[in-house]
Parts: C-alpha cells; sequence; structure tokens
C-alpha cells in the first residue's frame, strides 16, 4: 500500500464535519497492518553494542527504552552523549538514526499493532492524526510536576500542544530567513541587506539586487540565478510571501484554506513574475546542480531561503569560495522584517511504552541544557531552549541572531490537520503548470482551494483555538 493510500486510510472521515474516531481508525487501520510489516517495524531497531554479561543480572537493572528518528543531521552529533544519560539515569537508550526511518507506512503499522518505539521523532507535518487517535502520551502532567512552560521556555514549532494538551516535547527550532551571497553583491555593485540597507529591506530591493547581480555575472539570470527558494512550495515559500502581503493563505481558526484571497493571488503573481524573469531557479535546474544548499554553495544563486538547520550545510557548501550572510524575510514594504515559518521536530512517547516515566526522563533531556547547549556552544543547531539561544546566535562574522530574533516579530507556522502533506504535495505538483505556463494562476488557486477545503480533517476538536496566525509575539 502506498504511503497516501495508509495516510487517507487514517484519516477517513465518519462524519461530515471532517471528525475521526479513534474505534473507526483502530477498525479500518487493522484490515491493512500485515503481521509481517508491523514486526519488521517493532524490531527494526539496531542497538549499540552491549556489555558482556557476566551471567547474573545486576542488583539495579538499567531500563531500556527504544528510540526511533530520522533526524540524522542534529541527531547524530549528540549520540556521544547518550552515555552521559544513561549513566544518570540508569536507562539504556536502543536507538535507530536514518533517514529513511521517516515513513507513515511504518509509524500506522507501530501504532495499529501496539508495537512503537517508546520515542519516536516522526514526520511533523503528519503527527496530529496519531494525537487525535489516542496512540500518543500526554505530558502535560509530567511538565506541569516539573514546573516547565513550553510556552515560555521553547521556541514552538505549533502542534506540541494540541487541543489543550502537550503531546511532544520540543527539540530544534527551525525559523526560515535569507543566506545570501555577500560577493556576488559586491561585484554587481548592488546594496548589502545589512551594510547599506541595515536589515530593513523589501520585497522590491530584493528584486533590484537580483537584476543587477543577473547583469554583471549572468546571462539574463541563467548563468546565475536571483534566488534559489520553494516556489512550488505552500507554506514555503509562496505562504510566506502571503503573509507578508498582509494575507493569509490558511484560516486557523475556522480550519480551511484561504489561498483563493486577494492577498494570496497578488503574493503568488508577483512570485510568479520573478519566474518568468528568470530570476527563480527553476526545480530541474536545482536537481542538475545536486540539490540541498549545492546551488547556493556553487555560487549559483545570491540568495537562499531556507531554514536554520540549513546553516551547518552551507558552511560547508561554501568554505572559503565567497563571504556570505544571513538577513530577515524581506517585507512587503519597510519597516521590520516580512513574515517567515517556524518549524521543528519534537519527540513523542509512544502510549503502548512501558516506561513511560523513562520515556519523558529522555525527551526531556534532550531538550535540556546538556543538548541544548551542546548545540548552541558548536554551532550545530538553533536550540529550542531559548536561555541557549544567544550562545548559538553570538557570531562575529555574520547575523546569526536573525534566526532567535525571529520569535520576537510576527511569524507563521504550518496549517497541520490529516490531510496536510498530501494537499503540500498535490499543491506543488498543480502550481508548476501555472509555472510552466499551461494554466492560469488566479484559475487555479480558486479550483485547488476549493477542492482541497472539503478534505480537511482534523479530529473532534479545533486545535488552534484562540490562536492567530501569524503569531505576533
Amino acid at each position: 500500500m502506498s504511503l497516501w493510500s495508509m495516510t487517507k486510510l487514517v484519516t477517513q472521515p465518519v462524519a461530515a464535519n471532517g471528525r475521526t474516531t479513534r474505534r473507526g481508525l483502530y477498525r479500518r487501520l487493522a484490515a491493512f497492518a500485515p503481521a509481517g510489516a508491523v514486526l519488521a517495524a517493532a524490531c527494526g531497531l539496531s542497538s549499540a553494542t552491549a556489555p558482556a554479561s557476566s551471567g547474573k543480572r545486576p542488583a539495579a537493572a538499567p531500563v531500556e527504552i527504544t528510540f526511533d528518528t530520522w533526524y540524522e543531521a542534529v541527531t547524530q552529533p549528540i549520540v556521544p552523549l547518550f552515555a552521559k544519560f544513561e549513566q544518570e539515569h540508569n536507562i539504556k537508550i536502543t536507538y535507530s538514526l536514518s533517514a529513511s526511518n521517516r515513513s507513515m507506512d511504518r509509524y500506522t503499522a507501530w501504532y495499529v499493532a501496539g508495537t512503537a518505539p517508546d520515542v519516536v521523532n516522526g514526520d511533523n507535518f503528519s503527527w496530529s492524526q496519531f494525537y487525535n487517535s489516542g496512540v500518543i502520551l500526554e505530558i502535560t502532567d509530567y511538565l506541569k510536576r516539573d514546573k516547565i512552560d513550553l510556552t515560555k521556555q521553547y521556541a514552538l514549532m505549533g502542534s506540541e500542544i494540541w487541543c489543550g494538551k502537550t503531546y511532544a516535547m520540543p527539540f530544534d527550532a527551525d525559523p526560515r530567513a535569507v543566506y545570501y551571497n555577500k560577493t556576488l553583491l559586491r561585484q554587481a555593485g548592488a546594496p548589502d541587506p545589512w551594510d547599506d540597507l541595515k536589515g530593513q529591506w523589501t520585497f522590491d530591493d530584493m528584486l533590484s539586487m537580483m537584476v543587477k547581480t543577473a547583469k554583471v555575472t549572468g546571462s539574463s539570470g541563467t548563468d546565475v540565478y536571483g534566488v534559489h527558494m520553494g516556489y512550488t512550495g505552500m507554506s514555503e515559500s509562496n505562504g510566506m510571501f502571503v503573509w507578508s502581503y498582509g494575507g493569509t493563505w490558511a484560516d486557523f481558526q475556522k480550519m480551511r484554506y484561504t489561498l483563493d484571497s486577494k492577498e494570496s493571488l497578488d503574493a503568488h503573481s508577483y512570485v510568479l513574475d520573478w519566474y518568468n524573469k528568470r530570476l527563480v531557479i527553476p526545480n530541474s535546474v536545482v536537481s542538475e546542480l545536486g540539490g540541498g544548499e549545492k546551488p547556493f554553495g556553487l555560487g549559483r544563486a545570491v540568495f537562499r531561503v531556507r531554514a536554520a538547520a540549513s546553516q551547518s550545510v552551507i558552511k560547508k557548501e561554501v568554505a572559503e569560495s565567497f563571504d556570505w550572510d544571513i538577513v530577515f524575510f524581506p517585507s512587503k514594504t519597510k519597516p521590520g522584517p516580512g513574515i517567515t515559518i517556524v518549524s521543528g521536530n519534537p519527540h513523542t512517547i509512544s502510549k503502548s511504552t512501558k516506561h513511560p516515566d523513562e520515556s519523558y526522563e529522555f525527551v526531556k533531556w534532550l531538550a535540556g541544557d546538556d543538548v541544548q547547549g551542546f548545540w548552541a556552544r558548536e554551532k550545530i543547531q538553533l536550540p529550542t531552549l531559548k536561555k541557549w539561544q544567544e550562545t548559538f546566535t553570538k557570531d562575529p562574522n555574520r547575523h546569526v541572531h536573525v534566526f532567535a530574533d525571529i520569535y520576537k516579530h510576527p511569524y507563521g507556522i504550518h496549517f497541520r490537520h490529516n490531510n496536510l502533506v498530501k494537499h503540500y504535495n498535490e499543491y506543488g505538483s498543480e502550481i508548476a503548470k501555472v509555472f510552466d505556463g499551461t494554466r492560469g494562476m488566479a484559475d487555479f488557486l480558486k479550483d485547488f482551494n476549493q477542492r482541497i477545503n472539503q478534505e480537511v480533517e482534523y479530529g473532534d476538536c479545533l486545535p488552534y483555538k484562540g490562536m492567530q496566525v501569524p503569531i505576533r509575539p
């Protein structure tokens, strides 16, 4: 069964209001969870080498908890720290760390069978359906006991707290900003977003810089493009343009899309104009250059709109090739930055765990001083624990503080619901027809918005009740 066939099964509505019952979910899923798939998922965890047995059980044998994550980029560097946690808590961590672990088929088989690992870093876009079905352990009482206030102490990504209950412990903060090539701007005689504009810049400023750079260093943008960004992405980057235009692409209170609003059409049309002027690097060229951060690292794009987690990769790709910096996403009009999106990848505890206390101690540790402080000092990733963000952002060469400062300005979050990823993927495929000139933007936004609003499914409550998005601190 394909990924989205399984996902559709998970979220199949049973009522016109878009709500799914837990009993109905299990009934439907049970028929599609082959025993072999469940056993493979349950047994597919790798483990660090266990110490040789002496033949006698220790007086205080460590509790073993299993941990599954796909998030190699920032988790692999902290694996050596696990030994400290294990020693201090008398807990053994058996883990599987691989990018291929991010699989909705795999997750679904686990939760249907009750064989999920104790702690999981899953797909943050899709996890709400597992909250709704009651297979994730609520940690609200643990946090109250430990006097941890997530909303005050952490930079959140928008679904740790779902329907008034806390299900996920923060791990990383991943806001979006703009990386830029200072060397190319100097060569083109274009202003620098920081040196000349003091970080106060607009879309039209960015457009002017891209045009000047293309004239000096390339042929109509063919050799050196203006920007590498997700121009076929609903939330990133197009949704960021919509918010910055004063509109919304989704109404979080009413749980419906608003892609057909005037502001949305204006913002999308502006991005299309950039593309038609050959200032946006096409996805096909990105692939030819190796994808990821390669286009920016090779000097083939002046600007790169991407996440905080990309910084370590960009450092490696650029090396000493050129000078670069980081600036806020631009606004439509000055002053202040535009409205970007923030995200993150929190950890959850499976409700089927036999070791809820120990699992909670592990996710708390991952969100605590040992890990967050290590990230900050080693410049690996923006900590979600706010007290460590200043350490991470101290950089005499670049404006890394932008990533932490984003949370001081209005910002957006992903519009999570049971069919989110399906809609993101369909949006990307359909809007590509607009960019290749075979369909009009207005017709696409109207028709697509109407269709996907019929497929918004979110459980038995309004998850964002009382929250206005963009969020205004």
